[in-house]
């Protein structure tokens, strides 16, 4: 019973550290002005960021992975997912925003670090040795995957022909 009771006081630790950010987000402003059917300034802020340190600017590919187009083909694939996985994919973003619960319970603002510091922050969770953080870094590539690199114009400069019938 005691180990029990310890375990849901952890739980409610975790929650409420993870609770206490998400629930006071500041403003942000995107740079995007799209109809999004999904996404709200807070995704658009996290993803844009991400993005553009996956899949920066400039070299052999064209735009981004946090630019506009990029941004509204990730929002065209969380609005295609039925409505209970787009729930639950909607906590990704957060993951990377503010941590997780092994990680300081979430007492960083990853929209909110200066840019020396953001590299090192995306490369703690690519080499990191917890499955949880290893497993999320995942998905945010098979993410960005599945919207950046089927692109008509990513397409083209990697040197693939675009089917027929594909949409664009």
């Amino acid at each position: 019973m005691l180990a029990f009771s310890a375990a849901t006081v952890g739980v409610l630790a975790a929650a409420y550290a993870g609770l206490r950010q998400v629930g006071t987000y500041p403003d942000v402003e995107p740079t995007l002005d799209l109809d999004l059917q999904v996404f709200g300034p807070k995704e658009v802020a996290i993803f844009q960021r991400l993005g553009d340190l996956l899949l920066p600017p400039g070299g052999p590919m064209p735009g981004s992975g946090g630019d506009d187009e990029s941004i509204r083909r990730m929002d065209a694939f969380y609005a295609s997912m039925p409505e209970h996985k787009r729930r639950l994919s909607l906590g990704l973003p957060l993951a990377f925003e503010h941590g997780t619960g092994l990680d300081r319970f979430g007492a960083r603002c990853f929209t909110r670090l200066p840019e020396d510091k953001c590299e090192g922050y995306i490369d703690g969770w690519a080499d990191s040795k917890l499955i949880v953080k290893a497993q999320l870094f995942t998905a945010l590539k098979t993410f960005y995957g599945m919207t950046y690199f089927e692109r008509p114009d990513v397409l083209a400069a990697m040197g693939f022909a675009i089917p027929c019938g594909r949409p664009t």
